[in-house]
């Protein structure tokens, strides 16, 4: 198992946690605790989840995951995804976190949405 650590960018609409290794019960309080959700992410409205550095997640990972999105959602925080493997988007999608979860292939897909409502 490799040690689980997070990482944070801001862009112009939001911020992205760079998440590197398995994301497992040790990752729990790493993610419940990064900040909290209420104070909106200074007031950006949308959370980018980067899972390009985690080669695992287990069910404990995955409830920490649905929590973290949950706390997004009562907060007004739209959450997305990218650098998942196909394995871990199949997951994703059959427990439902994709109801509220958009994943998108690559940080650059996911920048270019942005661009693309931007300039609607």
């Amino acid at each position: 198992m490799s040690e689980f650590h997070i990482g944070e960018r801001f862009f112009a609409e939001g911020l992205i946690l760079d998440l590197k290794g398995d994301v497992t019960k040790q990752a729990e309080d790493a993610l419940l605790q990064w900040r909290k959700w209420q104070q909106a992410l200074d007031g950006k409205r949308n959370l980018v989840l980067n899972f390009s550095d985690v080669p695992y997640i287990n069910s404990a990972g995955i409830a920490a995951l649905i929590r973290l999105i949950d706390a997004c959602l009562k907060a007004g925080i739209d959450t997305y995804a990218f650098g998942l493997t196909s394995h871990y988007q199949k997951l994703f999608r059959v427990v439902g976190m994709t109801e509220f979860l958009m994943i998108y292939p690559d940080e650059y897909s996911l920048r270019k949405r942005f661009d693309d409502v931007a300039l609607e």
